[in-house]
C-alpha cells in the first residue's frame, strides 16, 4: 500500500461552519480572542507540530495488513481535520459573531 503524506479533506468547511453555529457567544468570543492574540501563531506551530506526529506515527505504523493501515490513518486525518477546524473556527469567530448581531 502507498502511504500518502496529504489527503484531500472535502469536509472540513463544513466542520468549521458547524463549529462556528453550534457554538455559544461566550465560545465564539474565546475563539476570537485566540486568534486576535499575538500568541497565535505559536499556538498555529503547536498544533502544527501534533499534526506532524500524525504523518510520522503513519509511516512508522507496523501495519498488520492494508485494511489495519486504512483504519489507523482514516483516525490520524479526522484527527488532522479537527486541528485544522479549531484554527479555522478561530479565525472566522468574528465573522459569526458580527453575522448574529446582523440577524438579532
Amino acid at each position: 500500500m502507498i502511504r500518502k503524506t496529504k489527503v484531500p479533506v472535502k469536509s472540513l468547511p463544513a466542520v468549521v461552519e458547524w463549529i462556528l453555529r453550534n457554538a455559544t457567544g461566550q465560545e465564539l468570543d474565546y475563539m476570537d480572542s485566540l486568534a486576535r492574540s499575538t500568541d497565535f501563531p505559536i499556538l498555529v506551530k503547536l498544533i502544527g507540530k501534533f499534526k506532524d506526529f500524525n504523518v510520522y506515527e503513519v509511516f512508522n505504523y507496523k501495519m498488520n495488513n492494508d485494511h489495519d493501515l486504512a483504519l489507523f490513518r482514516a483516525a490520524k486525518v479526522g484527527e488532522v481535520v479537527a486541528f485544522d477546524s479549531f484554527i479555522m473556527a478561530c479565525q472566522a469567530a468574528k465573522i459569526e459573531v458580527k453575522r448574529r448581531r446582523e440577524q438579532s
